[in-house]
């Protein structure tokens, strides 16, 4: 899946372009990093995603699921399959910490 294709699948699922999140990331007062909560909105951001990533995994084999939607979330899951659900939420939390503002825990 290209870059534009994914762009243009989140602006689906979001309601958001791509230059409208940049927008976003770029206000200043109070900060993206403030309004998500700091180190703990972001914890509990990444918490909830992979919860989520991760639950997936059992859903890609329901049968009232279309072939391609499996494809989609298989393709998704093989993203993570080198981490555990541990290690994917801390390294995502300290990338976005530092991404939006925080301190620099991502390295």
């Amino acid at each position: 899946m290209s870059k534009q294709s994914l762009q243009r699948t989140a602006k689906r699922n979001s309601g958001i372009s791509y230059q409208e999140s940049v927008e976003a990331i770029e206000l200043k007062d109070p900060s993206i990093y403030e309004r998500i909560g700091k180190e703990d909105g972001f914890k509990r951001l990444s918490e909830l995603f992979y919860e989520r990533v991760f639950d997936s995994g059992s859903d890609c084999s329901s049968s009232g699921s279309s072939s391609n939607n499996n494809n989609n979330t298989q393709w998704f899951l093989n993203i993570f399959s080198s981490s555990t659900k541990n290690e994917a939420i801390d390294n995502q939390y300290r990338f976005l910490v530092q991404t939006f503002g925080g301190p620099e825990l991502y390295k």
